[in-house]
């Protein structure tokens, strides 16, 4: 049976996940550098569009996502980093519908 785009791409996020975090340290956690390292080599564009590319940005996240506070990411805690961004794609995709919707009917 074939995968879905949407199983594919879940198995490729814990596949990038494996591969940064077996980089340095315990192979099963990611650490800051890591974490930034996924994220501009992986979501460059995800990260430029929500103005998330400043290190204050990806350190705050590593910050609230480390849960019990051990400086690495688990996956569990990695999935927090995941939702986040998404969400806060989610909201730019709202927010760039609502500017389409607009220009189209003058309401600016």
């Amino acid at each position: 049976m074939t995968h879905t785009p949407v199983e594919e791409s879940l198995f490729q996020i814990i596949c990038c996940y494996h591969q940064y975090a077996a980089r340095e340290g315990d192979v099963e956690t990611l650490s800051l550098k890591e974490l930034k390292a996924l994220l501009m080599d992986n979501v460059p564009c995800f990260m430029e569009s929500l103005g998330r590319k400043e290190p204050y940005y990806i350190s705050e996240l590593f910050r609230a996502a480390d849960k019990n506070r051990d400086n690495q990411i688990c996956f569990d805690e990695f999935l927090f980093v995941l939702g986040r961004l998404l969400r806060d794609y989610h909201l730019l995709y709202h927010r760039q519908l609502c500017t389409c919707y607009c220009t189209r009917h003058s309401l600016h």
